[in-house]
């Protein structure tokens, strides 16, 4: 017999995983920026999404899914055109931020990025109905300006 762990050590794992995700994009950005240096965006990419498919692969067949089913979705509870726009915005949304950190650096293109948030509350209540909260907005409004800051500062001369 299984038991599904408590509400509260779901939430401290979704926290801890949040939190290891963000030390980890500031490392993987810092590292980007410095093989981007010789190689190119979608070559990079390509070897991210390679190293994806593998690990992603491994886990799944050692949970059991079949070979076939790696590959198989159920349209019936996911639309394929859901599917099909997660899938360009996902890949839009990474080759964006290779080509900003290539160009402008991983510090330069991490401040402009973090206002993501925003956008996600935002598409959150365009989409799918959700609700904005006002202190989603003031907070997003505070990341807009902290980041124009960062961005329109002057570098030091050395």
């Amino acid at each position: 017999m299984t038991t599904t762990p408590p509400d509260a050590w779901n939430a401290n794992l979704g926290f801890g995983l949040a939190i290891a995700a963000s030390v980890l994009w500031g490392l993987t950005y810092c590292l980007d920026e410095r093989v981007l240096a010789n190689v190119s965006v979608f070559k990079l990419y390509f070897l991210h999404c390679l190293c994806g498919t593998v690990v992603a692969g491994v886990i799944l067949l050692a949970q059991g899914v079949s070979p076939a089913g790696l590959v198989s979705l159920d349209l019936e509870r996911t639309g394929l055109p859901l599917i099909a726009l997660t899938l360009l915005t996902a890949t839009a949304a990474a080759l964006s931020i290779l080509g900003s950190i290539q160009l402008l650096g991983a510090n330069k293109s991490a401040v402009l990025e973090i206002s993501y948030p925003l956008f996600v509350a935002l598409f959150s209540v365009l989409l799918f109905k959700g609700h904005l909260q006002l202190p989603v907005v003031i907070g997003g409004i505070f990341i807009f300006i902290g980041s124009a800051i960062i961005v329109m500062a002057k570098s030091p001369t050395h």
